[in-house]
């Protein structure tokens, strides 16, 4: 080993050099991060579950009325044959 080779910092000196304000500046980028990442996956899981619920609403509509389409005239007979025949 010659006498530069010490002069070349290696990782860990650079480490133990670092200042305390360093730690405090990447604190607080850490925790405004952590900020903006969950506000936009709750806006993301937001958007998701209204797009859900409109799909199911729409869903369900069409099957109300599709069962009601095709059973409406049925009850609405046996209801007026049950009246006539009661007259």
């Amino acid at each position: 080993m010659s006498d530069t080779d010490d002069d070349i910092p290696v990782l860990t000196d650079a480490i133990e050099r670092k200042s305390p304000e360093a730690d405090h500046a990447v604190g607080t980028d850490i925790d405004a991060l952590q900020d903006e990442i969950c506000a936009s996956s709750l806006r993301l899981a937001e958007e998701m579950v209204r797009d859900a619920c409109r799909e199911a609403e729409h869903v369900l509509l069409d099957r109300v009325m599709r069962t009601l389409r095709s059973e409406m005239p049925s009850i609405v007979r046996g209801i007026l044959n049950e009246h006539l025949k009661n007259k």
